[in-house]
Order: C-alpha cells, then structure tokens, then sequence
C-alpha cells in the first residue's frame, strides 16, 4: 500500500480546458477621445495592457498593467515621448511583447513626414518608459508591422515597404541579437514579384516557435484574388524558403479588406483564423508545424450575420474571438468567444461577451489564456466614444474525477475524494465517479485507476 501511494504522488495527468465562465464587463478607461486597438501580453503574473489613444488626427500611445489578475489595472500613461504623430488601423495598432522584466512597445510614427517603425522599451516591467528608438530601416513609407520576441530573447519585426508612390515595393525582415538588442540591416522576405504580392492594407500576423522558426500569416493579392498564405523561415536559414497557401477559397475582394489573418503556435500546432469575405464568415485552420498542411478548417459559427476581425490563441484547444454584425437595421458589431475542440474539431461553447443590450459596436478583440483562464480585451463605443473594455473568463473543469477543479488528476484529488468519503467536505458533482449517486470507496479505487 506505500508503494502505490508512493507512485501515486508522481503520477498525474492534464485535461484539456474548452469551458469559461466569464465575469461582468469592465471599462478600463473613461476619456473623451476614442480608444482603440488593445493589445495585451501575460508575464509573471503580469498583464500589460496597451493601445492607442485617438483624437482627431492626434494619436498617442497607452500603457496599463494589472498585479492582480485583472481586479484593478494602473493608471494609464503615454509610453511614446513625441506627441501626436502614431499612425494606426484597425488589427495595426501598438504591439507588445515581453522577456524576463523587459517590455517592448513598437507601432508605425510619422513624425518625419514617411511612416516608420519605432520602439519603446521598458527594463522595470512598465514602471518608466526609454525614449523611442527608430527600427525601420527603408525610406518612403514602413506600414503595417508586427514584431515579437523568441524563448531565447532575441527580437523580430517585419513590416510593409512602400515607395515614394505609396506602392508596396517589399515586405522586410529584421532580427536582433538577444545579446545587444541592436538590429541587423533588413531584407526583403520574397513575397512580392510579377505574379502576386500581400493585399497592402492587410495587417499580417508574425509567430515565432520554440525552436526559432519564423512564420508570417498575410493575406494574398492575385488579381484581387485575396486568400490566406503563411511564409516560413525554419531556424538557422537565412531566407524564407516556404511558402503555404492556407486558405483556397477564390476569395474575390475588389476593394481593401478591413481584416487580415491571425497565427499562434503551441508546440508544433499551428492555428491561422481568417476572414472569407464571399460569405462573410470566420474560419479556422490549423495544421503540423514540421509538417505543413492546411486541409483542416472549419467556420467558427453557422449563425447569422456577418463575421469579421478574428484573433485566436491556441493551447490545448484553440480560442477565438471575432466581431459579429447581426442586427443590419442599427449597425452594431458584437464581440464573441467559442472554443475549437482540438479532437472533435468542433467549435463549442460559443457566447456573446459584451453585456450591453443596446446598438453599439464593439470591436478590435484581443485573447489571451494565462493559466487557467481568459481574458479578453475590445473597443467599445456603448459610452459614444470608443473605451478599452475587458473581460475575464475562468476555466471551468467538469471533467470526472478532476475533484478540486485545478484541471490536473492526481495524488489531491484522492485526498478530496476521501475527504468526501468521510463526510469532512462537501461533494461535487464530478466526484461520483461510477454516476451511483453515492460517493465511497468504489469512487475512489475508480479515480487511482485513471491515475494509474
């Protein structure tokens, strides 16, 4: 009996988590100008929270962060040093990452007239910001970039190259060094030639894996033909080699889309969520990072109205959030949250995240899973002018045998169990093990069973 008891203590296994119970809405700011484009990054406990303060055609960068799972957030404060000269749109705001207690803020400024890309850094985990620092490196006009920082701490940005004709000429490439943070000259990534090139006011979406691979999701442009492509670099290459096309649905959009893709990467699966504007509808693919293939999508809803603006986040199942448009007569876009089951496929557990009633839109959402539960940020127009709206959804385990809800079965559930047993706690419904609506010993010799 020690010796089981002994295994026992080592053993343990992890349930997938597809169930959220989201709290009430709360407004994080209270101005006059509009608030747009959150974005938000997780670290130690941590959430830093930025976006883009917007008044007329003045607009300024923002920054807030919360120590206590989201109860209370800092008052928020302009990170970039020249005033007024931000350029962005929608899914192309500020972007933020971070490494150990250094946060990293970069978007598009034109203070020399051209667009270019600049950074602000923050080495006390948001506490006081250094000046921006110029990142891009090409002339004319640098637009719709996106940057992120690998396990390893080094940095990567790619960005949109435009002419002095406002044509896009490339799409570039920087990396620097986790030793120095000092960037390498840029290179073009090849996606523009004489047959196609990425629709040039789409915002792409960049991912960095454990291993160093680069990918970049952006939406084509052949012919107005618009589909979703993913470029890949593989570590220690210095071209990007791969190309994919990862949604074939003869997208034809003779006008500029409002939304490009989405990617994120866990482990080696790899989530690209899009918008097919034929239909109006959300889709989901995902595929093998070693092993590229991109026949598994699926929409995020068969509801009605139109769906736009997706942004996943992938963990043992993938997370969405999108935009959806169903009330035609006054206009407004609601915010939405489903769960892609990462056996069935299936997209579950679907619901409306803003609490409003009235017509008012709500978009620019923003997902991220830290530990156990979701949180999930938006643009919010239901005060006239567009507020930085969050929500926080926690995870929910209903799984048998998971008795004390940490989403782990092991050694602590038995000891609840038994604790139940003997009439010193209280039961849950996911402790009847064998569904004999009486909680003993058959119980838990079941639950060392699926333990063992």
């Amino acid at each position: 009996m020690l010796h089981l008891f002994i295994v026992l203590i080592f053993l343990s296994f992890n349930i997938s988590q597809d169930n959220y119970v989201f709290n009430e809405n709360i407004k994080l700011t209270d101005s006059s100008s509009n608030q747009k484009y959150p974005e938000v990054i997780i670290n130690n406990d941590l959430i830093h929270l930025v976006w883009v303060d917007i008044y007329g055609a003045n607009q300024n960068v923002m920054y807030s962060k919360s120590s206590d799972n989201g109860e209370t957030f800092s008052d928020p404060i302009q990170i970039n040093h020249t005033n007024n000269n931000v350029i962005s749109y929608g899914q192309s705001g500020a972007k933020i990452k971070s490494y150990n207690e250094n946060i990293f803020v970069t978007y598009i400024d034109d203070r020399t007239g051209n667009w270019s890309v600049y950074m602000n850094v923050s080495y006390d985990n948001g506490l006081s910001w250094e000046e921006e620092v110029l990142i891009s490196d090409t002339p004319h006009y640098n637009g719709y970039q996106d940057f992120e920082i690998d396990i390893n701490g080094n940095l990567h940005l790619i960005y949109y190259n435009y002419s002095a004709s406002h044509h896009i000429q490339d799409v570039r490439y920087r990396f620097a060094d986790s030793n120095n943070w000092i960037f390498n000259d840029s290179n073009p990534i090849g996606i523009v030639n004489d047959q196609m090139e990425p629709c040039d006011c789409c915002q792409p979406d960049l991912e960095v894996d454990a291993d160093g691979s680069v990918f970049i999701a952006y939406r084509n442009n052949m012919q107005n033909i618009r589909d979703t492509y993913l470029s890949v670099k593989r570590f220690n290459q210095n071209s990007f080699s791969e190309l994919y096309q990862v949604s074939n649905f003869q997208d034809y959009i003779p006008f500029c889309p409002s939304s490009g893709p989405t990617i994120d990467i866990e482990g080696d699966q790899i989530a690209v969520a899009y918008t097919v504007y034929d239909n109006e509808k959300v889709y989901i693919s995902k595929s093998n990072t070693n092993e590229i293939l991109f026949s598994n999508y699926g929409l995020v809803s068969n509801g009605e109205g139109k769906q736009n603006y997706p942004f996943i986040d992938v963990a043992d199942n993938i997370l969405v959030s999108w935009s959806n448009f169903i009330n035609v007569n006054s206009g407004n876009w609601d915010i939405y949250f489903g769960v892609r089951d990462s056996e069935t496929n299936d997209i579950i557990n679907i619901q409306k995240i803003n609490d409003d009633s009235g017509n008012f839109n709500q978009q620019d959402s923003f997902i991220c899973k830290y530990n156990h539960d979701v949180y999930i940020f938006w643009s919010d127009q239901r005060n006239g002018n567009y507020e930085i709206y969050y929500v926080k959804g926690i995870g929910q385990s209903n799984i048998l045998g998971d008795i004390n809800q940490d989403f782990i079965i092991d050694i602590l559930d038995i000891i609840q169990l038994v604790q139940i047993v003997l009439d010193y706690s209280d039961a849950t419904s996911n402790a009847d093990l064998n569904n004999d609506e009486i909680f003993n010993i058959q119980d838990v010799l079941i639950l060392i069973n699926m333990i063992l």
